[in-house]
């Protein structure tokens, strides 16, 4: 795993205000800017790769530059050493320079060079502002909102936090179609289940419980149990039913890939197949993902690349 991107330090005052955002006014001509987006692409630290050799060079740029956006917004919801209240101000001087982005068409003057990246690929490929604010607002919602009632809670910053990077990729490839995007909900809220339910240790670090509460409660576990890392059978069963749902959503994604462009077919069925890796890696180890984070094997991801491949030659056939 490598180490996450160093993006610098954030300047605020003692106060909280802030007075700058780790690399405002640097890297300011394009060329410069998204060379820096693609040096955080490179440096990824995910299950799988955000680009590989099945993305089409015309759009490697493009993702490289919404993975730059989204991991920045990452650095400063989660990694930022502050509190959640200068956190969310961090949050909120990064979507004010989104706003200056995309002022007039995506021809404002951010100071941010990921954001001179994003308007590049946000005017080139028809983008709207609303799916990058609708990521910052998931961003903004971990720094407030810390449980989940039920699965309607959890799957409504879902909506915000997952499904928004699905349409991204559908604009990049040329698709702005209402229904796709519903379709890509899908997936992309079956891929940030997953990712809860590996990292329920993670997230409990840092005060953060996604697990809903109707789902606790219907196994008679407590918040006091999971405060605790209580790995019993209760929590074996109550994870085994998010992983089962986790499993349905994946498989209604499906239909995309039957809707889209064959191409990105391949890298839909890279990302679910790697979602569903994890689903059962935290199988394999009998739901007891509080002693050990579920991974993916770097052999279960090799067979995984070779099952693209064998699409990727057909996807080539049929591409237009």
């Amino acid at each position: 795993m490598s180490e996450k991107f160093d993006f610098g330090e954030h300047e605020v005052t003692e106060d909280g205000s802030v007075t700058r955002l780790a690399g405002w006014d640097t890297h300011q001509n394009l060329d410069e800017a998204q060379a820096f987006c693609k040096k955080i692409a490179e440096s990824h630290y995910e299950n799988f790769v955000v680009t590989n050799q099945f993305t089409p060079a015309e759009h490697v740029e493009h993702i490289q530059n919404i993975y730059a956006f989204c991991r920045y917004g990452d650095d400063l919801g989660d990694d930022a050493p502050f509190s959640d209240e200068i956190r969310w101000k961090l949050l909120d001087a990064w979507e004010q320079d989104l706003s200056e982005a995309a002022r007039d068409d995506w021809n404002g003057n951010p100071r941010h060079p990921i954001l001179k990246a994003i308007q590049a690929t946000a005017r080139e490929k028809g983008i709207p502002r609303q799916p990058f604010w609708k990521l910052i607002q998931a961003f903004k919602m971990d720094q407030t909102k810390k449980r989940y009632a039920d699965f309607d809670e959890l799957r409504r910053y879902c909506f915000y936090s997952a499904d928004p990077v699905g349409h991204l990729f559908l604009y990049v490839y040329g698709h702005d179609d209402e229904e796709l995007r519903a379709l890509s909900d899908w997936t992309c809220t079956a891929l940030q289940l997953a990712n809860h339910w590996q990292d329920v240790a993670r997230d409990l670090d840092q005060d953060r419980i996604y697990l809903p509460a109707d789902t606790m409660t219907r196994h008679g576990y407590s918040y006091d149990d999971y405060l605790s890392r209580t790995a019993d059978d209760r929590w074996c069963a109550l994870l085994a039913d998010e992983v089962a749902r986790a499993q349905e959503w994946f498989d209604k994604g499906e239909e995309l890939w039957q809707r889209c462009d064959p191409r990105l077919a391949v890298d839909l069925m890279m990302f679910s197949w790697g979602g569903q890796a994890v689903l059962a890696s935290i199988r394999k180890q009998g739901f007891d993902t509080w002693r050990k984070r579920p991974r993916v094997s770097k052999l279960k991801q090799f067979f995984l690349l070779m099952k693209a491949r064998r699409k990727w030659r057909a996807a080539l056939k049929h591409a237009v």
